[in-house]
């Protein structure tokens, strides 16, 4: 899924998304939507991110020195951007995704302040098919299933850009992940 991503021009910068400070990157940092990244993200992809859901919760790392968040990590050398969110998720959380049930739904555009260098970091939202311990070695310190109404008392950061793109992952959530029958709806089946 990394080459044949690309796709919107380079003009695809108006977008309803605020730009902020992200002072733990000194960076400012905005969102670019949609199911392919920009054209001038190639050669500056930097991490991959995921919003895992886990039924109607998101599945937070505990990350040391940073605390809860979504899995994320930077794009190894050959790999490529899926690989890498596969990847970070299983590290950071012990999930396994379902291969059917992710989306990349857009990407960070990060400016750095002083030498303005661009970095790129594709965001994908996806569903949790199961769980395993997380490998040895991993700088988490476990996993946490939070509400989506919690996220913004427990994330490690958080700001009306997190905010968005969360109602975002949400809404994509939505479509890409339909509720079932409601139990309700199959007792009164029966009568």
């Amino acid at each position: 899924m990394a080459e044949e991503l690309i796709g919107y021009p380079d003009d695809h910068l108006s977008f309803d998304f605020p730009t902020v400070y992200w002072k733990a990157w000194d960076v400012d940092a905005t969102f670019i939507p949609g199911q392919f990244l920009p054209e001038g993200s190639r050669g500056l992809l930097w991490a991959a991110l995921t919003i895992v859901y886990y039924g109607d919760k998101v599945v937070l790392a505990d990350i040391e020195g940073r605390g809860l968040c979504i899995p994320s990590g930077k794009i190894d050398p050959g790999e490529t951007v899926d690989q890498a969110a596969e990847r970070e998720v299983h590290e950071e959380t012990g999930v396994r995704l379902d291969p059917e049930r992710r989306r990349l739904i857009g990407c960070y555009r990060m400016v750095v302040r002083g030498n303005e260098k661009v970095r790129y970091c594709p965001v994908f939202v996806a569903e949790a098919i199961g769980f395993e311990p997380i490998p040895e070695g991993s700088e988490s310190r476990g996993i946490f299933l939070a509400a989506i109404e919690d996220l913004s008392d427990l994330y490690f950061t958080w700001d009306e850009l997190m905010a968005a793109v969360f109602d975002l992952a949400e809404r994509e959530r939505q479509s890409m992940l339909p509720s079932g029958i409601p139990f309700s709806d199959l007792l009164d089946a029966g009568e």
